[in-house]
């Protein structure tokens, strides 16, 4: 089997730097995870973005809803195939702010139905509240480029002009040897709301299927496309 973000990219998967390549080639088949630790350096969110959304979103692991500096955090990737045949890649992320440790949980699936030859499909949240279709690319530097547009919301569709677009970027650093990660969420009316940006290190670990925990599969499916 292939690896979700190859099988979006297509050749232009082989455009990214092998250490980036480590990191979204993982597949069902390999019978692997990754073990990711680090420290986000920056944490932030506008001044714009009401307490209660940033609450519920913290609540319902769609993003992290506090703001610090030097937050240590993990992330794990797990590769299955879901109920739905789906290739999958899960990515299990916990931040350990002060007094009050978030997380965030996204699920990559191939989708049944091609949106185009570098289209994904994400679902975010513990139970997959939030659907986008995430574009995957390289960038000059061998990094990848991952971009969602307007989401669904429970199976519904939120106008681009109310919702926000998200930008992630990942990629090694040569010269301190570890991988770096910055993500940005951005209105088209408000600006940018979140700011995230950090570096970690990661490990492959074996990994059967029955080994995968619960909070890496979420609570709830859909078959949308």
């Amino acid at each position: 089997m292939t690896s979700v973000v190859r099988t979006a990219m297509g050749d232009s998967f082989e455009d990214l730097h092998p250490k980036v390549q480590w990191r979204f080639g993982l597949s069902a088949a390999d019978g692997l995870c990754q073990i990711g630790v680090g420290v986000m350096e920056e944490m932030t969110h506008s001044a714009l973005v009401p307490w209660p959304v940033l609450a519920l979103g913290a609540r319902r692991g769609l993003f992290p809803g506090g703001r610090g500096t030097d937050v240590p955090f993990t992330v794990a990737n797990y590769a299955y195939t879901d109920d739905l045949g789906r290739e999958t890649m899960s990515f299990v992320r916990r931040f350990a702010f002060v007094g009050k440790p978030q997380g965030m949980n996204s699920v990559m699936v191939t989708p049944a139905v091609s949106q185009g030859n570098d289209v994904a499909l994400d679902y975010l949240g513990y139970s997959s509240d939030m659907l986008v279709h995430t574009r995957c690319s390289a960038d000059a530097d061998g990094g990848i480029l991952l971009e969602s547009g307007a989401p669904r919301i429970r199976g519904l569709r939120v106008p681009a002009f109310a919702s926000a677009l998200t930008t992630g970027r990942e990629w090694w650093d040569e010269g301190e040897q570890r991988h770096r990660i910055q993500i940005d969420v951005t209105s088209p009316i408000l600006g940018r709301l979140f700011h995230y940006r950090g570096w970690f290190t990661a490990e492959e670990c074996p990994c059967a299927a029955a080994d995968i925990p619960e909070d890496a599969r979420p609570s709830r499916l859909e078959a949308h496309e």
